[in-house]
């Protein structure tokens, strides 16, 4: 979603905002250029899933309902991961919508699978697409198209010489991007769509390495101290820690759990917000008193409210 025509600000890709739901339509419009484009080429059984975190845990962030019906949505009965999990030996291609530049680059909302980390693997930068043909090349699928801005357009090229690129909207920051209406920019996700699906057999997917070396890069010594925390590190430097995987899928799961941890720094703005209203202190003395009571008397905290049954059986898509 990040990567979607007419979003160019970052309340328009979270969940709750209001502006979230209004933009909704642009990721499911790129989505249908793309299955047209597909479908005019010559392709077969399209499936989509979402990978975009939103934080929407009521439905994907495509309208689903207005989703083309040549194409079907991919829901599972248990959580998955879109990355990793989402494609198999039954695919012969991917196309990449809504996607965006990789971390410190000043692609808009540029980042790498969160805001911390920086990804480097064997060498080399990696953007969120470049993950999701690392993670296809086991099963030999190539990605084959792209959508996105035309900062991660240069990107693309690096890594997928050979994929078909639509330019959906043009960075100005990481926080602003400039619009491409929306007629020129259908027109070019279907071209481009088209150009991939006609030329599939020219494809190839990453060659499967022996082992895979990770090295993260963070934003402050505090995130690579707490991701440090993990077993088997290197710590190559203040900010970068490294370690090998002998598959692509063990050290991206690896890479999560050190993400997890580095998270644990979002809580100093936390604290830093806190400090800069009126009521700071009275806040910070019921902080201190809850803290004591859940080391001294746990039984005092009150019970958290049990969220409803469910009414129905529930259906996972890739990322919420």
């Amino acid at each position: 979603m990040d990567g979607s025509s007419g979003v160019v600000m970052p309340q328009q890709v979270l969940y709750p905002n209001e502006e979230y739901f209004a933009s909704r339509k642009f990721i499911t419009a790129d989505l249908n250029a793309a299955i047209r484009g597909l479908k005019a080429g010559g392709a077969g059984e399209i499936v989509v899933t979402d990978a975009h975190g939103s934080g929407n845990s009521e439905s994907p962030d495509v309208i689903v309902e207005q989703m083309d019906e040549r194409a079907t949505f991919l829901f599972r009965d248990a959580p998955y991961d879109g990355y990793l999990e989402a494609v198999d030996g039954s695919f012969q291609a991917i196309v990449a919508v809504g996607m965006h530049a990789r971390a410190n680059t000043p692609g808009f909302m540029a980042h790498t699978v969160t805001l911390e980390p920086i990804y480097t693997v064997n060498g080399k930068r990696l953007t969120e697409t470049a993950i999701i043909g690392l993670s296809a090349a086991r099963f030999n699928v190539p990605v084959i198209m792209v959508a996105g801005d035309d900062v991660l357009q240069k990107q693309i090229k690096e890594e997928f010489p050979n994929a078909e690129y639509a330019v959906v909207k043009r960075a100005i920051t990481r926080a602003l991007a400039d619009t491409i209406p929306q007629a020129q920019v259908q027109i070019g996700i279907e071209k481009a769509a088209k150009a991939a699906i006609e030329k599939l057999a020219s494809f190839k997917p990453y060659e499967v390495a022996q082992s895979y070396r990770f090295e993260m890069g963070f934003q402050n010594v505090m995130q690579a101290d707490l991701a440090g925390a993990i077993p088997g590190l290197e710590r190559r430097d203040s900010l970068t820690l490294a370690y090998t995987a002998p598959t692509f899928p063990e050290g991206y799961r690896k890479s999560l759990r050190l993400v997890g941890m580095a998270r644990l720094d979002r809580m100093r703005l936390m604290f830093d917000l806190v400090r800069e209203r009126r009521d700071a202190k009275e806040i910070m003395r019921l902080y201190s008193d809850r803290m004591m009571t859940n080391w001294l008397e746990p039984e005092r905290l009150p019970k958290p409210a049990l969220p409803p049954a469910p009414t129905g059986k529930r259906r996972y898509w890739g990322s919420t």
